[in-house]
């Protein structure tokens, strides 16, 4: 749609037109096209299915009247007298005649004889051929184990004569007494009527076409135009699959079949299942034959519908060249009425006249220049009245040209006259009061400047006693600093003795120790003592019993015994001695404790003294930051200061300009009617 919308109306028109068309013709040629396409392929395919229907009739019918020929033969009494006495000649003879006759007057068989169960042959249509054994060893075996094993007639389908070289039906009918197998009648039945049959199968438009029997069974070529696959079994994967097909439904309604052979091709197969001999018959084509002329109808659909609808977008188009001139005029003429050239109603009275709707849009243009012509010439009037100072311009005596929507235009010229002398009004009462409010304010100013000048000198003063109090504030600060630091360094100290008290205390609680060990060794020391003084009592006393001879040892044990007692007066005294150090190592100890106590105590306030200075520190700082914000706020009070003083100064002097403007202003406004 954003396409369309910046064309011109023609354009839009004709390339709408142009969609529509192609979009309609479009649509009818799928239509048209998919039902004349799926008409012409279902009558190719009823033509197909009727071929195959009616050659499979033919087909079945020949066949039908050659087996029946075949079996009326067989059970004729010549033959059965002949079977039952081969060697007999009078019935050779006989046998002889009545096979000559009726092959004769039948007049479909290639050949027609009679043989036993040997394959020897005892009579036939050609005189040669009597007296020969067509079959000997595995195939004389497989013969009589096939077709000789039931009383049925058998047909092999269509093969080519191994005597003539002619295409026949070989069919067989063998002869039984009770269990026992007589022998058997065999013919070759003519195929040129059922090859006449086949070969008139002409489908139009599909001339390479091509026909085939098969026998489902065994999946044989009972027919095939190349003559050297008769009796093959075939290889072609689209003959197996429709002989599966069969094989599982049964059906015996004409089909058709769709596959891509082994070269890529696509085919269209159409076939007739002989439910009777167990045959298809099958026709085949290459699909792009059967559906060739579904492209030709689709093309020629297409051309009628292309060429349909350049007709209409022709016709469309000279029409809308036509109309198009028409518009373009219309449309010069609204750019310029756009563009508010009010001349552009001129170029339109050639339409004026018109009742269509270019005329009622020619009229209505012309209308319009008109009137917009009225309201501004009434405008310029009225501005141009204005601009002389005749602010009582009558602006309602061409009310009448303002129509519709100028109606504002009309309210909003005489608000603007009404407000403008309620303005003016207002504007010379303000002027005289401005005149009188400028000579007032000029006297304010100039004593606003002397104010200020005084505000200057004062401020200046402030600002140098605040200098002072900052660097005193900043002193302290050093100086809390430094006592800081003094405090860092007496806690260092008193952590170093509190450290050297806490060893102390370790040493005096080792002493203690070891005089507790040593009291128990002195205790081991008194009591060998004890025991050895007992031990020398023992020995005088049996030194006493052993009267002279033991005198030597009692002098030993009065000596034992003295060093006994001396041992035990030497421990109490050591165990005195290790008494009292015992006790002054409590008595140190407990001082030592005291001693610490009262190092904590002191470091406690040493880091309280510490703390205080540190706040004192952190106070002095601040003080010294406000301190410095002061003064900043007050110098920048001061830089005001001076600025309203250069500021008052200045008024003084627009005041006095001012009061000059008024005056100004006051003669401009006697200028204006009012009135």
């Amino acid at each position: 749609m954003k396409f369309l919308t910046n064309r011109k109306l023609a354009t839009r028109i004709g390339i709408i037109t142009t969609a529509i068309t192609f979009g309609g013709m479009f649509l009818l040629w799928l239509i048209v096209s998919s039902r004349v396409a799926s008409m012409v392929e279902d009558n190719i395919t009823n033509q197909m299915i009727d071929a195959v229907e009616s050659r499979a009739s033919i087909i079945n019918s020949y066949v039908a009247s050659a087996e029946e020929y075949m079996a009326a033969f067989a059970l004729g009494s010549e033959v059965q007298d002949l079977l039952a006495d081969p060697e007999n000649p009078d019935l050779l003879q006989k046998g002889q005649e009545y096979t000559e006759s009726f092959a004769a007057i039948k007049g479909i068989f290639e050949g027609l004889y009679i043989a036993t169960p040997s394959t020897y042959v005892l009579t036939h249509t050609s005189p040669d051929a009597i007296g020969i054994t067509t079959r000997s060893d595995e195939s004389l075996k497989e013969f009589q184990d096939t077709i000789l094993a039931k009383p049925e007639l058998t047909n092999l389908g269509i093969m080519k004569s191994p005597g003539t070289g002619s295409m026949i039906l070989s069919m067989y009918y063998p002869l039984f007494d009770g269990q026992e197998c007589l022998g058997y009648v065999g013919a070759g039945v003519y195929a040129s009527r059922l090859m006449d049959a086949l070969l008139d199968l002409d489908i139009e438009g599909l001339p390479h076409s091509e026909y085939v029997f098969l026998n489902v069974e065994t999946g044989t070529y009972l027919y095939h135009e190349d003559d050297s696959l008769l009796n093959t079994e075939t290889s072609d994967a689209g003959y197996l699959e429709i002989i599966q097909k069969i094989k599982s439904d049964g059906n015996t309604q004409a089909g058709t079949y769709s596959y891509q052979d082994e070269n890529g091709v696509n085919q269209l197969v159409v076939y007739k299942y002989l439910k009777d001999r167990n045959w298809v018959f099958m026709v085949r084509d290459d699909t792009t034959e059967v559906y060739g002329k579904v492209g030709t109808i689709r093309f020629t659909v297409g051309i009628l519908c292309l060429s349909v609808a350049a007709v209409v977008i022709l016709i469309t188009l000279l029409i809308l060249y036509r109309e198009g001139r028409e518009l373009m005029v219309m449309e010069r003429a609204i750019r310029r009425l756009g563009n508010l050239e009010l001349s552009a109603g001129e170029e339109l009275k050639p339409f004026s006249g018109r009742k269509d709707e270019i005329g009622m849009i020619a009229h209505t243009i012309q209308h319009v220049c008109g009137c917009l012509r009225k309201t501004i010439d009434d405008i310029g009037r009225i501005l141009g009245e204005m601009a002389d100072g005749n602010i009582a311009v009558d602006v309602t005596q061409n009310e009448d040209y303002y129509i519709g929507d100028f109606r504002v235009l009309a309210d909003s010229l005489q608000s603007i006259r009404t407000h403008l002398t309620d303005v003016m009004r207002e504007i010379t009462h303000i002027a005289s009061q401005v005149g009188n409010g400028a000579s007032q304010v000029s006297s304010g100013a100039q004593a606003l400047s002397q104010g200020t000048m005084q505000q200057q000198s004062s401020m200046d003063g402030l600002v140098s006693n605040i200098a002072d109090i900052t660097e005193q504030i900043q002193n302290s600060t050093v100086r809390c600093s430094n006592a800081s630091n003094l405090v860092d360094r007496a806690t260092g100290y008193a952590a170093e003795a509190d450290t050297k008290m806490d060893e102390l205390v370790t040493a005096t609680k080792n002493i203690d120790q070891s005089s507790a060990k040593i009291g128990s060794i002195i205790k081991t020391i008194e009591d060998i003592a004890f025991q050895t003084d007992i031990l020398a009592l023992n020995a005088s006393v049996e030194a006493a019993r052993a009267g002279e001879a033991g005198k030597g040892f009692a002098v030993v044990s009065e000596e034992v015994k003295s060093l006994a007692a001396k041992s035990a007066k030497a421990a109490k005294n050591t165990s005195t001695l290790i008494g009292r150090s015992i006790q002054d190592v409590t008595t140190g100890t407990e001082s030592t404790n005291h001693a610490i106590s009262a190092m904590q105590v002191i470091s406690e306030c040493i880091q309280s003294i510490k703390t205080l200075m540190d706040d004192i520190s952190l106070a002095s700082v601040q003080q010294s930051e406000m301190i410095v914000s002061i003064e900043g706020r007050i110098k920048e009070v001061s830089n005001v200061i001076q600025e309203n003083s250069a500021a008052a100064k200045e008024s003084a002097a627009i005041s006095t300009e001012l009061s000059n403007q008024a005056k100004t202003l006051n003669h401009l406004i006697s200028q204006f009617r009012i009135q």
